[in-house]
């Protein structure tokens, strides 16, 4: 990325970025190259910088792009709180998690850069304003004075509910001095190990296991803050007021925000309703009036409200299709030698770059020269003013490439814990080393002076089996083909 950064585009790009409020149009700019010329931008720049994709599979591959170019602990995901859109109702607990998560990185940024990915869909709902986020959460530190039951109180009052074991975010437990929450703002649930009225220690843990995964000296308490009805609601560009926005096709993006809007107020059972939905949902209009304090990077200079002051030319074209034809590569490679331009392939397998080398040893092109990097990107190009070509190689190889998006709940570890809270006395278990029996309910063991809660489970003859809380993983409900007992 240095040699981007250096260019003399990309200083271009910043100097014109930096004069708050202006508008710069990205002319010839695809693929990868995005990516690349703002994670370097972002990097010099400072600040915070909100990327607007066409939809959440282009946002998701552009947050990837730029997980590999920054540090992916600054890099944030803006999802919708719904598992479609607002428009189809079906709150997602993933997606409000992730949303809150990112707007408390943007309330508590302070230094360096925040990226954040998001899509129409996610933009067109409002947020609770900074202050009210603030005024919601609570922080926890190791050794902090903290009274359990009013603890409790403000959990209950927050609408958290309470359960055996926590699986789902928005749910507490309290085992004795343990007190188990799920937070709204992490992907996993922390354990708070009480001593008296003092915080003994803080840990995340898995959801399914029960397993400690970390120890952080201080966690954060957020609320779901999507469902308070009585907060006034902004946009993103509002809360995010000064950000810099990127954005690929500008005037697509706020038509779906205006479509999502228009469908929830269609379904509107009356006035009331529709006043409701009115303040949950931003317009085009107002996002477009609280960009004015941002200055805005387009790829399309589309947007009839804010034409572009200045256009940039970057010159890069799409990477060639190869169709798996090597030779046709290799004739590529060769040509762009000639013209003096450097091939890069990207992969981070070692293993892929030699195999390439020897296909094209096999094919008779032994005078090819290409550099490897260990980056990938989603999409390769060219660039003819750098005299560069980035090939990554899903795209060489026509491989399918899949996206991650960092924080996410792992559903399939939720199923035993879900189970459990569902179990009722007598019902049938089945132990993986044991077999089947029955449950007989949470109890209390006294284990040389440490109370520990574990599952009893009752077998022939009365035997009694108990489990640690911390082997959940190591039982599952009993299920039989016709629904008799074992």
């Amino acid at each position: 990325m240095s040699l981007v950064r250096r260019s003399k585009r990309a200083g271009e790009l910043r100097k014109s970025l930096e004069n708050i409020g202006s508008t710069v149009h990205l002319e010839q700019m695809v693929g990868g190259a995005y990516s690349l010329y703002a994670a370097a931008t972002v990097e010099r720049m400072g600040g915070v910088h909100i990327f607007l994709a066409d939809d959440r599979d282009s946002a998701a591959y552009l947050l990837n792009d730029l997980y590999e170019l920054l540090d992916e602990e600054r890099v944030h995901f803006f999802s919708s709180a719904y598992k479609r859109s607002a428009a189809y109702g079906a709150e997602d607990a993933q997606g409000v998690v992730r949303r809150t998560a990112t707007l408390n990185a943007l309330a508590s940024h302070s230094k360096g850069y925040l990226a954040v990915c998001t899509y129409p869909e996610a933009l067109a709902e409002s947020v609770v304003r900074s202050k009210q986020l603030q005024e919601q959460s609570r922080k926890i530190r190791v050794g902090d004075k903290l009274q359990p039951q009013e603890f409790i109180e403000w959990l209950a009052e927050h609408g958290f509910e309470r359960v055996d074991f926590v699986y789902e975010p928005g749910q507490y437990s309290q085992r004795g001095g343990i007190i188990d929450v799920f937070s709204y703002v992490e992907s996993k649930p922390y354990r708070i190990d009480m001593f008296g009225d003092e915080v003994d220690s803080l840990r995340r843990f898995d959801i399914s296991s029960q397993l400690s995964s970390e120890r952080p000296t201080q966690v954060e308490i957020i609320p779901n803050i999507m469902r308070d009805e009585g907060e006034e609601r902004v946009s993103l560009a509002e809360f995010a007021s000064g950000a810099t926005w990127w954005m690929s096709d500008g005037d697509y993006a706020l038509r779906k925000v205006a479509d999502v809007r228009k469908k929830c107020l269609e379904q509107a059972s009356d006035e009331e309703d529709a006043k409701l939905i009115a303040s949950r949902l931003t317009s085009r209009q107002r996002i477009l009036d609280d960009l004015k304090s941002s200055s805005v990077a387009l790829l399309k200079d589309n947007l009839r409200e804010r034409k572009a002051d200045l256009t940039i030319t970057f010159a890069t074209q799409p990477q060639p299709h190869f169709n798996r034809n090597f030779e046709l590569l290799a004739d590529d490679i060769l040509w762009n030698m000639q013209r003096g331009y450097t091939t890069y392939i990207l992969s981070h397998n070692k293993a892929q770059i030699e195999r390439l080398d020897n296909i094209f040893h096999q094919v008779g092109k032994r005078s090819v020269e290409f550099r490897s990097a260990d980056v990938v990107l989603h999409e390769g190009f060219v660039d003819s003013s750098l005299k560069l070509c980035l090939y990554p190689d899903h795209q060489i190889f026509d491989r399918y490439q899949r996206y991650r998006i960092r924080g996410e709940i792992k559903r399939d570890e939720q199923m035993t814990v879900a189970e459990l809270n569902q179990l009722k006395v007598g019902d049938y278990v089945v132990h993986i080393d044991h077999g089947v029996g029955r449950f007989g309910g949470l109890v209390k063991l006294n284990d040389n002076g440490r109370v520990k809660e574990a599952i009893k489970l009752i077998y022939k003859d009365n035997d009694i089996l108990f489990v640690n809380v911390h082997a959940l993983h190591r039982i599952s409900r009993y299920k039989s083909g016709e629904g008799e007992p074992p």
